[in-house]
């Protein structure tokens, strides 16, 4: 049985949805959380490949990049689609979140909520919309159960609406997007994590 020890900051962010993957799937995480004052020398280190985190670390492998280590998990749990084409098609929302979120950078929300948050958000949240009109099942990719892209995609929500000044406005237009986000946050493999998890600020 593999080891796995995940490196990131104490904040949900990034980190979160591979912490809530792990938790869905059953698998054992070690955890190193790295304090902002500790993080000049963290780098300095070279402790993580790519200078940034998170960093997962597989028997001595290191494994970088928040999508990866997610997708590595979804496969070693049995949750990345019951076929290459699903896994695809799961693929490709968690990349055009993650284009969404590269637009505007959550952390400067403030600043850029009228110039670049709003315009983002009006362009990709209609594709997710789209795609849960399309699935049977309320999941991203109309599969039974989850995929990574429906962690992906609700965890960096969850993150997004505690940096939203109109957090209460978030799915306005957006109906099924909504539903997914209970019907996410309601999983059962998630109520005990869910209720031990420290406390962050995002």
């Amino acid at each position: 049985m593999p080891t796995y020890k995940l490196t990131y900051f104490d904040l949900r962010a990034r980190g979160e949805c591979v912490r809530m993957m792990a938790a869905i799937g059953g698998i054992e995480l070690e955890e190193v959380r790295v304090a902002f004052d500790e993080w000049p020398d963290y780098l300095k280190s070279k402790e993580a490949p790519f200078d940034a985190l998170p960093v997962l670390e597989v028997d001595g492998v290191k494994v970088p990049q928040t999508l990866a280590i997610l997708r590595y998990f979804a496969r070693e749990a049995g949750y990345a689609g019951p076929d290459n084409l699903t896994a695809a098609v799961a693929d490709a929302l968690a990349d055009q979140y993650a284009d969404f979120v590269m637009a505007f950078l959550p952390w400067h929300i403030d600043a850029l909520y009228d110039s670049t948050y709003v315009p983002a958000r009006a362009k990709h949240f209609p594709y997710f919309e789209a795609a849960l009109k399309k699935s049977s099942t309320g999941w991203y990719a109309g599969t039974p159960d989850i995929t990574h892209a429906d962690v992906f995609i609700a965890s960096s929500l969850e993150w997004l609406s505690r940096m939203d000044k109109h957090r209460d406005v978030i799915f306005e237009g957006f109906p099924l997007m909504e539903a997914h986000y209970r019907k996410f946050f309601a999983h059962p493999k998630l109520e005990k994590y869910l209720a031990e998890r420290p406390d962050a600020v995002f």
